[in-house]
C-alpha cells in the first residue's frame, strides 16, 4: 500500500469525521431555523475560529464578529447619534444587522476539530440563566419546539448512519464471511458441535450477514443464556443444521464481552501484495524476529494441494482437517507463486491454547514456553531468538522449568523491582544463558515483559506438572520428557494426546527424568508411571487442537445489493444493532461486567479510523456510519450539557410547569461538564497508552 494512498485515506477519514460532526450540528441548525430561532453561530470544532463566513461580509480569517460590529455601530451612529457605541444593546446590533442585510449566522471552522456547536440566541450550554427578550430567542419558544431543536442533532446522526450503511451495501462491502475459521478447544462453539468451515446462518434467530455481525450480536446476548444457532456444515451446500450454544467470557472474572470462541476463516492464499510492502514482508522473514514457518507462504502465493490432493482457494477447512490429523507431524503442501511456478513446502503444526483461563496442559503436563516472535524494539532482539525454548529464569533465586504464566509473573516482578533477568534457553540442543535482560515491554494493562510472544514447545518435555492433575497424582515430576505411552513412541504432545484420548482408565507413560543435582541432565534409567483418566480428562484431551503460523489472507465476500430498499433495510438494521450494542455496553460497564478500558476516545477513534481507511473506501464509510450511530447515543445520554441532558431538563419543565431554577441547572451543568471532561481525559489517556504500548 503506497504512502500517498495511505495519506489520502487518512485525510478522507479526518474529513469524514468532521462531516459526521457537521451533520449533527446541521440537525440543530435546520430545526432552529424551522421553528424561527435566531442562530448566531454554526461551528465545526471548538476554540477560536480558523476562518469564518457570513452573508454580506464573506470569508474572513478568524471571526467575522469584529467586522459585523464595526458596520452595525457605524449604522447605529447615524440613526442614534446621541447614544454611546459601548451602550448599544444586543437587540439594537441585531436590528442594525438586519437593516444592513448582513447574515444573522456566522459559519465557522474552529482550531480544535473535535466537535462542534450551534449558538442560538437565548441559549448557552454553559450558562443556565441565558435568556433573551427577542421573540426569536430559544428561551421564548415552546417546549415542543425546543425539544425538536435539542433532539434534531441525534436524529440526523441516526439518519446519517443509516444512509452511510445503505451506501456501503449499494457499492459493496468487502466483509469477512460468517464462516468458522478456527475454534478454540473447550469453547462454546466446540461444545455446540461446530467445526472449522461451518457457515453460521442465524444466531438467536438473527441472520448473520458477515463475521463482524457474529461478534456484535454475541455481545448483545444475555449472560448465562443458551440460544439457537443455525449453520451450514463445511462442504455441504444446501444442508442446514441447528444446535444451541451458550456464549461465555474468555475468562470468568474478566470484564470482557461474551464470545463463541471462534475466529474468522482464511483463504488458501498468501497476503495480498497490494496490502503488504516488500519491506514489511522482510521483517516477517527476519529469523531474529519470527520463526521461518511464518514466511513460508509469501504474498501472492496460492496453496493448490495438501498432501498431493488438489484443493480450492476457499477450502480452508480441508487444510484444518489435515492440521488436526497430523498428530503434530509436518505435512506437505503444494504452493504456486504469482508467476505460476510450483514448489513443495511443509507445514509444522503448533499448539493452540484452549478457551478460557485454564492454560494449555496435557493431563496436567504443561509444555515448555517457546519464543514465537521477538519484538523489533525490545532489548532482547538478537539475544533471544524465535524457536528458543525457555528452560529457566533467574532474578533472585533460580527457577526451573517456567511455564508461560510463571514467565510473565517473574518478568513483571523483575520490572517492578528494577532488576534484570538471566534467561536460560535451549537452542540447537544446548542451554544458553542470556544475561542482563530488562523486562520493559508492556504485555497487557498491568504487566511488563521481555518483548517476546510465547507459544508452546511441541516436543513432549513438561515444564510444570499441575497440582491435583492425573499426571501429578501419578508422580510425574517437573521437567519429565515423555518417551512413550501405552507402548507407542511419543515425539510430540499431539501424539500423546491421540494415544491417551482413546479411552478412560489406566495408561502407562514412560519418561526420562531430570537429574535432581543437574536439571539440565537426564537420568539414564527410564521410569514408568501409571496415569488414570476419567471421562472429563479424556474430553479435555479431545478438545485440544493444533494450529499454524502461516501468513494467510482472510476469507472475504462482498455484501452487496442493487436494490435500494434492501440496502435501506440493511442500513436501518445495522444502525439499530450498533445503537443497542452501545447501550448494552454502557449498561454492563455500570454493572461492572465490562471494563471501562474498552472505551475509546478521539485518539483511539483516529487510530482505528486510519486502520479502517487503509482497508478501502467501503470500510471507511462503514466506520464513519458506525461513529455517527455511536455519537447519537453519546449525545442523548441524560447528562447535563449534552443534548440528552437538555432534553431531560425540558421534560422536567413540562412536568412541573416551569423551568428548573437557574441555580439547579448551573450545578447540574457543572457536574455534567466535569463528568464529560473526566471521561474525555480517561479515554484519551487509555488511547495514548494503547498507542505507545504502555
Amino acid at each position: 500500500m503506497s504512502l500517498p494512498y495511505q495519506i489520502m485515506m487518512v485525510a478522507l477519514m479526518v474529513f469524514g469525521f468532521g462531516f459526521v460532526v457537521f451533520f449533527h450540528e446541521l440537525g440543530h441548525f435546520l430545526a432552529a431555523k424551522w421553528v424561527g430561532i435566531r442562530v448566531e453561530q454554526f461551528a465545526v470544532g471548538f476554540g477560536q475560529a480558523l476562518f469564518a463566513w457570513r452573508k454580506g461580509i464573506g470569508w474572513k480569517f478568524g471571526t467575522t464578529n469584529k467586522e459585523l460590529h464595526r458596520r452595525c455601530e457605524a449604522h447605529l451612529a447615524k440613526s442614534l447619534p446621541e447614544q454611546v457605541p459601548s451602550e448599544y444593546t444586543e437587540e439594537q446590533i441585531n436590528r442594525a444587522s438586519d437593516e444592513l442585510g448582513l447574515g444573522e449566522t456566522e459559519y465557522r471552522l474552529n482550531w480544535i476539530p473535535l466537535g462542534g456547536y450551534v449558538k442560538m440566541l437565548g441559549q448557552d450550554d454553559l450558562k443556565a440563566n441565558a435568556v433573551a427578550e427577542d421573540p426569536r430567542a430559544y428561551n421564548r419558544k415552546g417546549i415542543p419546539q425546543r425539544m425538536l431543536v435539542v433532539s434534531a442533532g441525534v436524529i440526523m446522526n441516526i439518519i446519517l448512519a443509516a444512509i452511510g450503511f445503505m451506501v456501503v451495501f449499494l457499492i459493496g462491502l468487502k466483509a469477512p464471511a460468517p464462516i468458522v475459521g478456527s475454534l478454540l478447544g473447550g469453547s462454546p462453539a466446540q461444545k455446540a458441535g461446530l467445526h472449522v468451515g461451518d457457515t453460521i446462518l442465524k444466531l438467536d434467530g438473527v441472520v448473520q450477514h458477515d463475521f463482524t455481525k457474529i461478534a456484535l450480536n454475541t455481545a448483545l446476548l444475555r449472560e448465562d443464556a443458551s440460544v439457537s444457532l443455525e449453520y451450514q456444515p463445511a462442504g455441504s451446500p444446501g444442508i442446514v443444521k441447528q444446535t444451541t450454544i451458550r456464549p461465555e467470557r474468555m475468562e470468568p472474572d474478566a470484564k470482557s464481552f461474551l464470545s463463541l470462541g471462534i475466529r474468522q476463516s482464511e483463504d488458501l492464499l498468501g497476503a495480498d501484495p497490494k496490502e503488504i510492502s516488500r519491506e514489511d514482508f522482510k521483517k516477517i522473514e527476519d529469523t531474529t524476529v519470527m520463526l521461518p514457518e511464518r514466511s513460508k507462504i509469501k504474498p501472492g502465493d496460492v496453496i493448490v494441494a495438501i498432501e498431493g490432493k488438489p484443493v480450492k482457494i476457499d477450502e480452508y477447512y480441508l487444510f484444518d482437517r489435515a492440521l488436526q490429523a497430523s498428530a503434530g507431524r509436518p505435512f506437505s503442501i503444494t504452493v504456486k507463486n504469482e508467476q505460476g511456478k510450483s514448489r513443495e513446502e511443509t507445514v509444522t503444526p503448533s499448539l493452540e491454547r484452549p478457551y478460557g483461563n485454564k492454560g494449555l496442559s496435557f493431563i496436567g503436563l504443561q509444555p515448555r514456553p517457546m519464543v514465537d516472535v521477538v519484538s523489533e524494539v525490545t532489548s532482547v532482539k538478537g539475544k533471544v531468538l524465535p524457536g528458543d525454548v525457555i528452560v529457566a529464569l533467574n532474578m533472585v533465586s533460580f527457577q526451573n522449568y517456567p511455564d508461560v504464566d510463571m514467565l510473565k509473573d517473574v518478568a513483571n516482578k523483575a520490572y517492578q523491582a528494577g532488576k534484570t533477568l538471566t534467561v536460560y534457553v535451549q537452542r540447537n540442543g544446548q542451554v544458553v544463558a542470556v544475561d542482563g535482560i530488562e523486562p520493559k515491554t508492556r504485555i497487557d494493562k498491568d504487566h511488563r515483559g521481555l518483548g517476546i510472544q510465547l507459544g508452546s514447545d511441541l516436543s513432549p518435555v513438561t515444564s510444570i506438572v499441575l497440582p491435583d492433575s492425573p499426571a501429578k497424582k501419578a508422580g510425574i515430576p517437573d521437567g519429565a520428557r515423555i518417551i512413550s505411552a501405552d507402548g507407542e513412541p511419543v515425539t510430540n504432545w499431539l501424539e500423546l494426546r491421540d494415544i491417551l484420548k482413546r479411552s478412560e482408565g489406566a495408561h502407562k507413560l514412560v519418561a526420562s527424568i531430570p537429574d535432581p543435582k543437574n536439571p539440565d541432565e537426564y537420568e539414564k534409567e527410564l521410569q514408568t508411571f501409571t496415569v488414570n483418566l476419567n471421562a472429563a480428562d479424556v474430553q479435555d484431551l479431545k478438545n485440544l487442537r493444533a494450529t499454524h503460523s502461516l501468513l494467510l489472507r482472510e476469507h472475504t465476500f462482498t455484501r452487496h445489493t442493487d436494490r435500494p430498499f434492501t440496502a435501506a433495510a440493511w442500513g436501518i438494521s445495522e444502525t439499530r444493532d450498533f445503537v443497542l450494542q452501545f447501550y448494552v455496553t454502557l449498561k454492563r460497564m455500570f454493572q461492572g461486567s465490562v471494563s471501562a478500558s474498552n472505551m475509546m476516545g478521539p485518539v483511539g477513534i483516529v487510530s482505528a479510523g486510519a486502520r479502517f481507511a487503509f482497508k478501502g473506501p467501503d470500510w471507511l464509510i462503514w466506520f464513519l456510519a458506525m461513529i455517527s450511530a455511536n455519537l447519537a447515543v453519546v449525545n442523548f445520554l441524560p447528562i447535563p450539557i449534552v443534548d440528552g441532558g437538555l432534553f431531560t431538563f425540558l421534560i422536567l419543565e413540562k412536568i412541573q410547569g416551569k423551568p428548573l431554577s437557574p441555580k439547579v441547572q448551573a450545578v447540574a451543568q457543572i457536574v455534567g461538564f466535569a463528568l464529560i471532561i473526566s471521561v474525555f481525559l480517561l479515554v484519551t489517556y487509555q488511547d495514548i497508552r494503547r498507542q505507545i504500548g504502555m
